[in-house]
């Protein structure tokens, strides 16, 4: 049945190992150290796992406004990534 399968952009191509991204590492390891110091208070992110499935979760103060301009910001910035611009 997997034969006939067509993706919608293209050829399937099988998906390189995942390598560690010492910048992801350094940027979650700062974020952690800022939790410890009480300095970050609440966190909502997006997360993408090396099968390119996304997930979620968010944890301590987040029932804020700003932080909910901080999502929609950093969505800006991932769609003019996305979008070339």
């Amino acid at each position: 049945m997997a034969d006939n399968v067509v993706a919608l952009r293209g050829v399937l191509k099988p998906r390189p190992e995942a390598e560690i991204n010492e910048r992801l590492v350094e940027e979650l390891t700062r974020l952690l150290d800022a939790a410890r110091a009480g300095e970050i208070v609440g966190m909502a992110g997006t997360y993408l796992h090396k099968d390119r499935r996304a997930s979620y979760s968010f944890a301590g103060a987040v029932g804020t406004f700003s932080l909910i301009g901080g999502l929609e910001c950093a969505k800006e910035r991932l769609l003019a990534i996305v979008l070339g611009r």
